[in-house]
This record gives C-alpha cells, sequence and structure tokens, in this order.
C-alpha cells in the first residue's frame, strides 16, 4: 500500500485537477524561500572559503544570484497570468521546475566538489553547507514531492556518498548521518503529500455533496428539470435586472393525466412525466429556463422576448410534443396540454403575481378546452382577486353562513307532480354579490373545506324535506372530493339516522367527473349509501365520453340528461336522435330518467311524448326558498307550469306566485 501511494506521488501529471492545482497553489509562495535560501548558502559558502580557495569563489553564486533575481522579476511581473493558470499551464509549470530542481542539485553538488578539490581542508564546512542547501530546498519543494526527490537523490545523496569515501572517520560519520537523515526528510514528504491528497480528496467529496445538494435543492428528482424555487429565483433575477429583462412565461398542465395516473398506476404516471420533459428538453426555445412545479404541471420562462407573437410561437412548441402518443410499457397513451402565457409583466408585485398570472391564463384554456394558448388579460386578473377574496369569504365562519339553499321541483311527466326537490346551494354575499356554486365549490375543494361544508348543507336539507310529505324525495349533489372520502359514506348515513329520515326519500347526485377522481373509492362510497338505503342518480349523463363505461360498472338508480341535450332538441333532428338513443339505453338498463334544463312549452312537450319519465327546469319552477318549497307541497303535490315564457310560477292549489 505504502509502495502504491509512494509511486503515485510521483507522477503528478496523473493527479486530478483539483490535486495539482492544491498542489500548484501551495508551491508557488515556497519558490522565493527556496531560491533564497539557496542563495544565503551559496554567499555564506563562498565567503566561508573566499580566504582558501580566492575570490573566483563568488563567481558562481553571483552569477546564479542574477539569474535568481531575474527569474523572481519574470514570477512577479507574471503573478496574475500564474493566479489564473489553467491546469495545463500549471502542469508545464511543474515540468520545469522539476528540471530546475535538477540542475540545482547537479549545480551545487559540481559547485562544492570544485571548491573541496581547492581545498581538502573545506571539505568539512563545505558539506555541511550544502547538505542543509539540498535539504532546505527540497523541504520548499514538498508540495512537488519528485522534484524533491531529485534534489535529494542529486544533491544530498552524492554529497554524502563523497564524505564516506574520503577515509576520514569524521567526514565518513557526517556523511552516514547525512545518508540517514534523507530517508526521513523523504518520508516526512511523501506523509505531508498523503495528507494534502486526502485534504483534496475530502473537500472533493464535500464539494459533490455540495453540488448533490444543490441539485436536490434546484432540480426535480423525478423529471432533471427546474424545480418551483429555481424557477422563482430565476424570475426574481429577471424582474431585478437593470434594464429589466423582457420576459414571456407560459404555464403548462396536462389534462388527463390525472386519470392515466389513476387507471394505470403511478409508476405509468412518473413514466409519462419524464418523457414529456425529455420533449420538453429537446425544443428549440432560445433562452429559456423549462421547470416542473409540481405533479403534472410545468412552466417555462422564456428570457430573450422580443415580440408577443413570437414568445407564444415558441411556447406553442410545447403543446405540439403532445401530437405524437406515449408510449410506455405496453401502453399507448395520449394527452393534451392547457396553456397559459403572460408577457411583458416584470412590474408585478412578486414572482409569484407572474406565476398567478401565467395560471389564470392556463385555467382559462382549461375550462375552454382550447388547444390555443390563452394570453393572460387584466380581466384575468380581476377575476384571480375575486378568487381570493371568495376564498378568504370561506374561510370565514360568519359568512360561510350566508350560504343556503334553495330546491328546484322535480316533476313527474305524466301526472304533473312534484315528486323532488334538488338542494342547490346559493351565496349572496354582502360585497361580492351573487356567487354561484361553480364558483365557489371548486375553491372549497382546493382548500379542503367542502367535508364541512357537505354536512352543513345536507343537515339543512334533511331538515327542510323532514316537513315535506313522505311521498317527496330528496336530492342533493356530492362533490368528487367528498365521494373519494373513505369515510364520507358513513358520515351521511349517521346525519340521516340523527335526523331520523328516511333514507329511501334522499338521492345522491354524482357526476361522472366526480367519479373520475378515484373510480374505486367512488364506487366503494356509492355501494356503502346504497346499502343504507341511499338512492344513486349519475347527473349530466351525456356532458362526457365514458358515461356509458359508468353504466356498466356501477347501478344507478337514475339517470339525469344533461342540459346540452335538451338545449338543441328543438332545432336539431339528430339531436332528438340522439336523445331517443340515450332514452333506449336508459331503459336498457332500468333506470328512470331526468331531464333537467327543460326551459320551454315544446321543449317539455316533446319530452313528455319521448316517455321521459321526470322533468326539472326553469319552464317548471326555478329553485324556490324552503318556505316556498314547503307551500308548493299541497295535497296533491302539482305544479301547472306556464305556457307563456313568463318567470311566473303557478302553483294549483294555493294562490302563491313566486317572481324569480
Amino acid at each position: 500500500m505504502f509502495h502504491n501511494d509512494f509511486v503515485k506521488s510521483l507522477f503528478h501529471w496523473k493527479s486530478s485537477d483539483a490535486l495539482l492545482t492544491e498542489q500548484f497553489r501551495t508551491l508557488r509562495p515556497q519558490v522565493p524561500t527556496m531560491y533564497l535560501a539557496i542563495i544565503i548558502n551559496m554567499v555564506f559558502l563562498a565567503i566561508v572559503s573566499a580566504p582558501d580557495v580566492g575570490n573566483a569563489v563568488f563567481i558562481t553564486p553571483a552569477l546564479v544570484s542574477l539569474v535568481i533575481a531575474g527569474r523572481m522579476i519574470v514570477l512577479w511581473r507574471s503573478r496574475d497570468a500564474i493566479v489564473t493558470a489553467t491546469v495545463p499551464e500549471m502542469r508545464a509549470l511543474m515540468n520545469s521546475t522539476l528540471v530546475a530542481a535538477g540542475i540545482v542539485a547537479v549545480g551545487l553538488v559540481t559547485w562544492t566538489e570544485i571548491i573541496q578539490r581547492s581545498d581538502m581542508a573545506a571539505r568539512t564546512y563545505v558539506a555541511l553547507f550544502t547538505a542543509l542547501c539540498t535539504i532546505s530546498t527540497a523541504g520548499c519543494l514538498s508540495s512537488l514531492p519528485l522534484a524533491a526527490y531529485i534534489v535529494i537523490g542529486l544533491g544530498t545523496v552524492p554529497i554524502s556518498l563523497s564524505l564516506i569515501m574520503t577515509g576520514d572517520i569524521m567526514l565518513a560519520s557526517m556523511g552516514g548521518n547525512i545518508l540517514l537523515i534523507a530517508p526521513l526528510i523523504v518520508a516526512k514528504i511523501h506523509r505531508q503529500q498523503m495528507r494534502l491528497r486526502q485534504m483534496v480528496e475530502s473537500r472533493s467529496v464535500i464539494a459533490a455533496e455540495k453540488r448533490k445538494a444543490n441539485e436536490l435543492a434546484y432540480h426535480d428528482a423525478l423529471t432533471g428539470l427546474a424545480n418551483r424555487r429555481a424557477f422563482l429565483n430565476e424570475i426574481a433575477r429577471a424582474a431585478a435586472a437593470q434594464p429589466p429583462m423582457p420576459v414571456a412565461m407560459g404555464m403548462i398542465d396536462l389534462d388527463g393525466f390525472k386519470i392515466i395516473n389513476d387507471t394505470y398506476g403511478h409508476h405509468i404516471g412518473d413514466a409519462l412525466l419524464v418523457e414529456a420533459a425529455r420533449r420538453f428538453q429537446q425544443l428549440d426555445l432560445g433562452d429559456a429556463l423549462i421547470a416542473r412545479l409540481g405533479g403534472d404541471e410545468f412552466a417555462v420562462l422564456l428570457r430573450d422576448v422580443v415580440t408577443l407573437e413570437e414568445a407564444r410561437d415558441r411556447i406553442a412548441q410545447l403543446g405540439r410534443v403532445f401530437d405524437q402518443p406515449f408510449t410506455v410499457g405496453t401502453h399507448v397513451l395520449r394527452l393534451r396540454a392547457s396553456i397559459g402565457m403572460a408577457q411583458d409583466v416584470t412590474h408585478a408585485d412578486t414572482s409569484l403575481a407572474l406565476i398567478a398570472r401565467a395560471d389564470l391564463a392556463m385555467y382559462e384554456a382549461k375550462r375552454d378546452r382550447s388547444p390555443e394558448i390563452r394570453l393572460f388579460t387584466p380581466d384575468m386578473e380581476a377575476m384571480y382577486r375575486r378568487r381570493l377574496l371568495v376564498e378568504q369569504a370561506l374561510a370565514s365562519s360568519e359568512e360561510n353562513d350566508l350560504i343556503v339553499l334553495h330546491y328546484q321541483p322535480v316533476i313527474d311527466a305524466a301526472t304533473g307532480r312534484i315528486i323532488a326537490f334538488e338542494a342547490l346551494a346559493r351565496w349572496t354575499h354582502p360585497t361580492l354579490g351573487v356567487i354561484s356554486p361553480a364558483e365557489f365549490i371548486p375553491l372549497a375543494e382546493q382548500a379542503g373545506m367542502t367535508r364541512a361544508m357537505t354536512m352543513h348543507l345536507l343537515s339543512l336539507a334533511l331538515d327542510a324535506a323532514s316537513h315535506w310529505p313522505n311521498t317527496i324525495g330528496l336530492s342533493f349533489n356530492l362533490s368528487g372530493a367528498e365521494l373519494n372520502s373513505p369515510t364520507m359514506a358513513e358520515q351521511i348515513l349517521a346525519l340521516i339516522k340523527r335526523h331520523g329520515f328516511d333514507p329511501g326519500r334522499l338521492s345522491i347526485e354524482v357526476t361522472e367527473t366526480a367519479l373520475l377522481g378515484d373510480f374505486a373509492a367512488a364506487r366503494s362510497a356509492l355501494s356503502i349509501l346504497q346499502r343504507g338505503g341511499v338512492r344513486i342518480l349519475l347527473d349530466d349523463f351525456g356532458a362526457g365520453y365514458a358515461s356509458i363505461g359508468y353504466l356498466r360498472e356501477l347501478h344507478f338508480d337514475g339517470i339525469k340528461l344533461d342540459g346540452s341535450l335538451i338545449s338543441s332538441l328543438m332545432d336539431s333532428p339528430s339531436a332528438r336522435d340522439l336523445l331517443v338513443g340515450v332514452l333506449h339505453l336508459c331503459n336498457a338498463i332500468g333506470a328512470p330518467v331526468t331531464a333537467e334544463m327543460v326551459e320551454s312549452a315544446a321543449q317539455h312537450e316533446l319530452l313528455r311524448t319521448l316517455g321521459v319519465q321526470k322533468l326539472q327546469g326553469y319552464f317548471l319552477s326555478r329553485p324556490l326558498t324552503e318556505e316556498q318549497a314547503l307551500l308548493a307541497c299541497d295535497r296533491d303535490h302539482r305544479l301547472a307550469a306556464s305556457a307563456a315564457k313568463s318567470s311566473v310560477v303557478l302553483f294549483d292549489t294555493r294562490a302563491v306566485r313566486h317572481v324569480a
């Protein structure tokens, strides 16, 4: 082991760049000391030898001093270049040091040998001075072991052997002593070199760990792209640049990723994200930073924006990577991206504001299901501020209590009787005005507030329905966030029991979108509710593309047609044909059908003719307050539809009018 390390220390040109740099750094300040030691020893030796040898002995020290002085001047003038020397330049300088060490060692031995031959009496002090000179020179060259060993091998050892061979007992003992000390000096230089090597290796390990930590801190572990932290830092740097750096940002969300991830497993989803990131990195986006912000959300920052159209074209490349399907294992998968863009917003208050603007534009693209890039506009800012205010209002229990329920009748198409009411949340805020469920329910889901809201509103609905005749049912919508909860079904059944409400009168409406989150959890929750006597309705049937699959997988107690199937019914023969086909499908599985959004007498009559069992819509009645719903529950529970396009709802047996 010692032999291998010793041999390895000789070949500095095979050292790592880090070790060679450290050797050069520690050797550089020792060179002037080495030159000074050589001059001092030579001058003193010349002074001592001059009385016996003559003044000619000063010629060599003088010449050497001039050479060293010239060398020092050169080193001084090139000090800046030496400090910034490259690794190849360092190697060249160290190689020249090896040559200089050999010349110094041979020169010293030759010069002292000449002095000794001129005056044999000078052997004692000449040998002593030369030995000290070579040893001190070797010590100064310890950072370059081979140079130090050359000085000892070509200088110290020959002088020692010369003394041993004189036959003089005193000189021989002096030579032997120096010869024995030489290996100790070599061993000391080797140990010093090993410590230097270990220090450099430890420093390299620490540097590698720091680089690794930096990679983890600023790079996404899955895809290798920049992460949110790195992205925010880069936005802040661009915004702080003087003059401000024109930038554009794109926010990318993968549509359909969650379904794939839940259906095929996280390992397939992860592979999909890695492949998407690889495709992104292959694009020529100019001076751009691509990052994965989390989940299936990516972002790109363009730092050399010239025009809006040019920025849009570059960001559009990100969307085109999804034109080709993704092959993951045996699965061929297709995705689409919703992309929002914000440009020239370096004056945003914070980097988070920039992301929020691009995010708003991206959600507009997602909402419209548009493949086109949506550019941020000021009206989106107003929507964003309103969204923040709604979120704050949701977090306030006092303002949250302003959410009330209205009840829209569901009518038996054959008899015109009210057979159920659908509970619909309504929120009129004192400053924000009317806030629709489509606006506040998604925000409540994101904030994790739907559990308490759902149980509170269901309790209000059950309390109101308890005052209705037993023949009138209650229909209540359940969001996807709560449908996927493992305990929500049991809590609903427990709440029904506390109210003493007949579970057969309660229908829980779920949409296809709600089933998409976690189908297995949703199926389990619906099965628990059905075993508890609750009816399950599939809402918005016909709005999506996978509902037929759900009809096969789940048993529904009823189907509610999406309003889009009804709205074009009177204008399009193909729409009527489609509706007839859907009704045949529902009849085949034995599920009663409810048509909602009935808004005209013609629609009402046609739906009855086609055999739709239940009807609901503004033509029949707008949603009613709790008191109005109770008034509608007369003995016949009958609601007469106005033949005119009026907002007035007339109840058959009571002189009650509700002006919507």
